[in-house]
C-alpha cells in the first residue's frame, strides 16, 4: 500500500471514530435541554457526513485509477514477455538451422 493511501485511510479512520463518539454522546444524553443544545450542533454533523461522502468517493476514484494503471502495466509486461519469448524462439530456430546446415553439407 502506498503512502498516499495510508494517509488517506488514517484520516478516514479518525473521521469514522469521531462519528462513532458523536453518536454515542448523543445516545447518552437523556435530558431535553441537552438535546436542544445538541440540535444547534447538528449542522456540524451534516458537514461531517458530506466530508465522509467526499472521502469515500476519493477512495473509490483512487482505487479505480490504481486498478486501471495496474492493468495497463500488466498488459505492458505481458507484451514484453511475449516479445522476449519470440526472440528466444527465433534464436533457437536460427541455431537449429545453422546446426542442420553444417550436418547436411558433405566434406
Amino acid at each position: 500500500m502506498n503512502q498516499r493511501r495510508l494517509i488517506f485511510l488514517s484520516i478516514f479512520g479518525v473521521y469514522q471514530l469521531c462519528i462513532l463518539f458523536f453518536v454515542i454522546y448523543i445516545e447518552k444524553q437523556k435530558e431535553i435541554t441537552s438535546l436542544i443544545a445538541l440540535y444547534k450542533k447538528i449542522t456540524w454533523f451534516k458537514y461531517g457526513a458530506f466530508l465522509g461522502i467526499a472521502l469515500f468517493l476519493t477512495e473509490l476514484i483512487w482505487t479505480w485509477w490504481d486498478a486501471r494503471r495496474n492493468k495497463k502495466a500488466q498488459e505492458d509486461l505481458r507484451y514484453e514477455n511475449n516479445s522476449l519469448k519470440a526472440k528466444v524462439y527465433d534464436y533457437q530456430q536460427a541455431e537449429k538451422k545453422v546446426v542442420a546446415d553444417k550436418t547436411v553439407q558433405p566434406k
